[in-house]
């Protein structure tokens, strides 16, 4: 028998095996959406997929992140403008501290809050948290700033001395206040031949053959040369004619001669035992038998005994002749002569009248005290303390006082005092006085009782007066004796028990009447001779040609002169050269004439000589007058004596010449011995400088330091000193300086810029001291002089008078050094990718109050940004100049603004991120639904024909099967 195969079902059922299949795929599809399962539906896609969904979940952690990180910057911009609104308070409540309505202690209470202000600013930047996560305080250096360090002692600035500019004259010189010499390559300000050694300040008398146009006529010496030219003056004459008086019409009669300083009554008498008022027997002449002409020459004997120095008596005959004598040169002329305040002669009357002497007083019996005087009385007690004058820093010796003076007293009981009693008070300082006091019952105050002659006071009265130098106080039944007048002197005051009575006596006619002698003639006849001079001639300068004004410029600048009857001395300075050291006065209280106006009235048209003839003129008036020649043109000037007379022959004018105690730093010369070109100036002066020392304190010096340029970020520098060293230091930028003219320009006056204050400004309205600084800057250099105009090392009153005077050296001493101060800020890391090279950095500044006032910890504290002073409070507010400066708190203002500004940058910049992200998670989203989500329409077709052709074939299997059953059943 045979098998056969039913190939048409195997295919058929292979057919349906594939329907069922994508039946099952299609149904699979529409359940889940998706049209791949697994790998094997789509391999590629299902690796690209996957890696999408990897990217969708990784992206929904970044929006996470984000946010977060924008609520944490959200919280530090919260505390940022908390910490803003605290310093705006702070800034009101400096403008209040400033207002002069407050006192210091109203500051005090201010200061108190603002710290708390201050602490509360610092509490927030270390207290700000997010996830307990400190936002204000910095993990990383963001930028590294100068700064500076404040030390408790001065140190060299490593390579500021090598510039060299100043000679090595002295390795060391004089000494700190720990008594350690002071180290240095110095020079001195003065030198040996000074007038007092190395004192540096200097006034030499010069000879006036040294002068240009001097007067060749005049006696010249090395201190002086003579006026000249003047002739005796004609005194005054007044005469005493006695002719035709017989000797009784002379007896009694008076006259008075007056002088310089008082007046004389003389009284020609026969009887020499009268008296006469106003006239002791000094001034009495006795004419008992003398005949007219004896009495004239007893007159001129006694005028001449008395007032020979006023006046030369002569007689001729019955005349006498009074010449006037002037007691000194002074006085010797026309004027005083003539004058009756100064000379005269008149007769006068005395009066006569009685002699009355003493003083009634009633005598008072004792109180029963007995004599006795005050005590307790004591000096003032004090020493001398070593002092520094806040308006000059310089060591003087100061008073102090230890006990104050104490007064005298000395208390007696009232008690048993008898009624009437009386004592005697007696004083000698300041001057002898006496008092009487009676003590009577009753309460009635101090009364005057002229008709006995003493002060009453009732014994129960309360009150005092002042009496014989004494205060006499009543109270309570004590009475209380103090000396006016503090001090030992007070001991001497006494009180006699008792009053001693007296009695005034009065003599009758004691006096004699006089009748005014008559005959005296005044002829006010004096007269002037020729006033003495000293001539300046000029006649060589009798043009208009500027350049000879400049040559008699150049000769007279720095000289001087004074006549020796006048102390002033009359200084040339030339104004013209400003600010070099000619413009300068070198003589202390002169009076200056400025040389450059010669200049401005020789280019109007005058000559130089008369230009310089009006310019001393115009200071001497009358003393000086104008010399022409032949041509009535003003050819020099002549100085005239003090008053006509022979006693101008004696006076003399006298040059001088000034020399402050200065020192030049000629840049100029240094810069061509280094071979230091113009373009290299700032480089080679960068971090260098020099430094100059008070002559009267060792713990006082200036610094100039130089530098290459300033970074506006770095620290503001702080002043220099301690409370041991008063050190100043003045910063020179240099870096916008081209030659030696412009260097020298900015360091005196600055630039308007980068150097807004120059030295010499500086020095005046910030040091306040001695040193001030000249320019020259043509020739390139500076003059660093000290402006007390006398010498000081022979001055007591300079406790810290230094060996060698004021010196300087090259190289920055100073207690403030360079340093870094470091700016942090909190750098956060926010991811917002899936790789950990690809975030976002945000960075948040440190908001601590070093930060936000820009000083570094150590060199400042908050203690330094107080109200109590004026100064501190400016620099709190800041000044509008010039130079302009910010104030700090406007600065902390700033960068506490600029530090919730970038915060709030960085906060845009994560919303952005986040936006990006979303759209990123949409974009990726949509991509992975094309790639593995089911088409439903297509996969519904599918399904329904893979149904169809399924149901088919099993139709046609159930068939197949069917026909090949019943080929079998043929067979059986």
């Amino acid at each position: 028998m045979g098998i056969v195969n039913n190939i048409s079902s195997n295919m058929i059922l292979g057919e349906l095996h594939k329907n069922t299949k994508k039946k099952d795929k299609a149904s699979g599809q529409l359940a889940l959406g998706e049209k791949i399962h697994n790998a094997g539906d789509d391999a590629s896609g299902l690796a690209i997929s996957e890696k999408m969904r990897v990217r969708l979940r990784a992206l929904g952690q970044d929006e996470a992140n984000v946010k977060n990180g924008a609520s944490m910057l959200r919280t530090a911009e919260g505390a940022i403008q908390s910490q803003i609104n605290l310093l705006r308070t702070i800034k009101a409540k400096v403008i209040d501290a400033h207002n002069d309505t407050n006192t210091d202690v109203d500051r005090a209470i201010i200061q108190k809050e603002i710290s708390q202000y201050y602490d509360e600013i610092n509490d927030i930047a270390a207290e700000t948290t997010f996830n307990k996560k400190l936002l204000l305080l910095g993990n990383t250096v963001q930028e590294t700033v100068k700064s500076w360090v404040v030390l408790d002692h001065a140190e060299m600035v490593e390579d500021s001395d090598s510039l060299d500019l100043i000679p090595n004259i002295f390795d060391t010189l004089d000494h700190d206040k720990y008594g350690n010499p002071l180290v240095g390559s110095f020079d001195t300000f003065g030198s040996a031949s000074d007038n007092v050694p190395y004192d540096g300040y200097n006034l030499k008398t010069v000879s006036a053959t040294t002068i240009t146009g001097y007067d060749t006529a005049a006696t010249t010496t090395a201190t002086e040369s003579k006026l000249h030219g003047g002739s005796e003056n004609t005194p005054n004459t007044i005469d005493i004619d006695l002719t035709g008086l017989n000797n009784a019409g002379l007896d009694n009669t008076s006259f008075y001669v007056r002088y310089r300083y008082g007046t004389i009554t003389y009284v020609l008498t026969t009887d020499t035992s009268k008296n006469y008022k106003n006239s002791g027997n000094a001034y009495e002449i006795n004419i008992s038998g003398m005949t007219n002409s004896q009495v004239a020459s007893a007159i001129a004997n006694k005028i001449s005994s008395d007032l020979g120095s006023y006046y030369k008596a002569e007689v001729s005959g019955e005349k006498v002749t009074l010449t006037t004598k002037a007691p000194d040169s002074t006085y010797d002329n026309k004027t005083y002569y003539n004058s009756t305040s100064y000379y005269n002669v008149a007769g006068t009357t005395l009066s006569g009248g009685d002699y009355n002497a003493g003083v009634n007083r009633t005598a008072a019996p004792a109180t029963g005290w007995g004599n006795f005087r005050l005590s307790g009385g004591a000096d003032e007690v004090g020493h001398y303390v070593p002092w520094t004058n806040p308006e000059t820093d310089q060591t003087e010796q100061k008073y102090v006082k230890d006990k104050d003076a104490v007064q005298a007293t000395a208390s007696k009981s009232l008690s048993g005092v008898p009624s009437g009693s009386g004592i005697t008070l007696s004083s000698s300082y300041p001057s002898y006085s006496t008092a009487y006091l009676v003590f009577v019952d009753g309460n009635s105050g101090f009364q005057n009782d002229t008709a006995n002659g003493y002060w009453t006071v009732g014994k129960d009265y309360s009150g005092s007066r002042s009496l014989a130098g004494m205060t006499v106080k009543l109270s309570g039944g004590t009475v209380t004796f103090t000396s006016n007048y503090a001090g030992a002197s007070g001991n001497s005051y006494g009180i006699t028990d008792s009053v001693a009575g007296s009695t005034a006596t009065s003599t009758p006619d004691y006096y004699t009447a006089t009748s005014s002698l008559s005959g005296i003639t005044n002829h006010k006849n004096a007269a002037d001779g020729d006033t003495a001079h000293w001539d300046w001639d000029l006649s060589g300068y009798n043009t208009s040609d500027a350049n000879k004004a400049e040559e008699l410029i150049e000769s007279m600048v720095g000289k001087a002169f004074s006549r020796s009857y006048n102390s002033t001395n009359y200084e040339f300075i030339d104004s013209g050269k400003a600010p070099a050291l000619e413009s300068i006065s070198k003589i202390n209280g002169s009076n200056t004439i400025d040389l450059n106006s010669i200049r401005a009235s020789v280019e109007s048209g005058k000559t130089v000589s008369e230009a310089f003839a009006n310019l001393i003129t115009s200071k001497l008036g009358s003393s000086a007058t104008p010399i022409k020649n032949g041509a009535d043109e003003i050819t020099g000037v002549q100085i005239n004596a003090s008053q006509p007379g022979t006693v101008g022959n004696n006076q003399s004018v006298i040059f001088k010449e000034g020399g402050l105690r200065s020192y030049t730093v000629d840049f100029a010369s240094a810069f061509n011995s280094k071979g230091v070109s113009d373009g290299d100036i700032a480089s080679a002066l960068d971090g260098k400088g020099i430094r100059f020392y008070c002559a009267t304190d060792s713990a006082q010096w200036v610094n100039v330091q130089f530098v290459n340029g300033i970074n506006p970020e770095d620290d503001d520098r702080p002043t220099s000193g301690t409370e041991s060293l008063d050190i100043k230091t003045f910063v020179v930028d240099v870096s916008d300086v081209t030659d030696v003219k412009s260097l020298v320009k900015t360091i005196y006056e600055g630039d308007g810029n980068k150097n807004p204050q120059g030295l010499e400004d500086w020095l005046t309205n910030y040091y306040r001291h001695f040193f001030h600084v000249a320019a020259d800057y043509e020739n390139g250099s500076i003059t660093i002089y000290d402006s007390r105009r006398y010498t000081v090392l022979n001055d007591s009153r300079y406790l810290d008078r230094q060996e060698k005077g004021a010196k300087i050296a090259d190289g920055v001493l100073d207690n403030v050094v360079q340093d870094k101060r470091y700016v942090y800020v909190n750098d956060l890391v926010i991811h917002h990718t899936d790789r950990s090279s690809a975030n976002i950095h945000v960075r948040i500044p440190q908001t601590t109050m070093d930060h936000i006032f820009g000083y570094k910890v150590g060199s400042y504290s908050l203690d330094d940004y107080s109200v109590l002073t004026s100064e501190k409070r400016e620099e709190l507010l800041g000044t509008d100049g010039p130079p302009k400066v910010e104030g700090t708190l406007d600065k902390g203002l700033q960068y506490l603004i600029d530090a919730n500004t970038l915060i709030g940058a960085q906060i845009v910049h994560m919303e952005h991120a986040e936006a990006n992200i979303i759209t990123d998670q949409e974009s990726t989203t949509s991509a992975e639904s094309v790639i593995r989500d089911a088409d439903m329409a297509k996969s519904s077709l599918e399904l329904a024909t893979a149904q169809i052709l399924a149901q088919s074939g099993q139709t046609m299997l159930s068939q197949s099967n069917q026909n090949s059953s019943n080929v079998l059943s043929l067979l059986q």
